[in-house]
């Protein structure tokens, strides 16, 4: 993928999560797999975000969905704005760079490693300098 087109994929993510905020809504599980491809008629690939089966409306009581990798590290019981916006963080630099933000040692960990670790096997992500 290109850098122009990484580039409109943040700004795509980036705006999906703007709208859902103005509407007081919070995803509160962004990662690479909660966006799907989308291909436009004009030939462009664009994304949209899914997963909606954590999203609440204003605060987030006691619930914490997200994977690992992608939440703040901090794990505020309740996850609020704030907490998508980190996640968002980490959802550009694995766009941008094609690898995980940071790495935490556990099972999980290894569970969700092979689950990705197919899709920058097949060279989708090459280096962007």
């Amino acid at each position: 993928m290109t850098l122009e087109i990484r580039t409109a994929w943040c700004l795509q993510a980036t705006e999906a999560i703007a709208y859902l905020h103005s509407k007081g809504v919070i995803h509160s599980d962004l990662r690479p797999e909660n966006y799907l491809l989308y291909s436009c008629p004009d030939g462009r690939i664009d994304i949209r975000l899914c997963d909606f089966g954590g999203s609440t409306y204003g605060k987030l009581v006691g619930l914490n969905l997200s994977d690992l990798g992608f939440f703040d590290p901090r794990k505020t019981p309740d996850p609020t704005e704030a907490t998508d916006i980190f996640s968002l963080g980490s959802v550009f630099y694995t766009i941008m760079s094609g690898h995980w933000p940071h790495w935490v040692d556990g099972e999980e960990l290894s569970s969700y490693g092979c689950r990705v670790d197919e899709l920058f096997e097949k060279g989708e992500f090459p280096t962007v300098s």
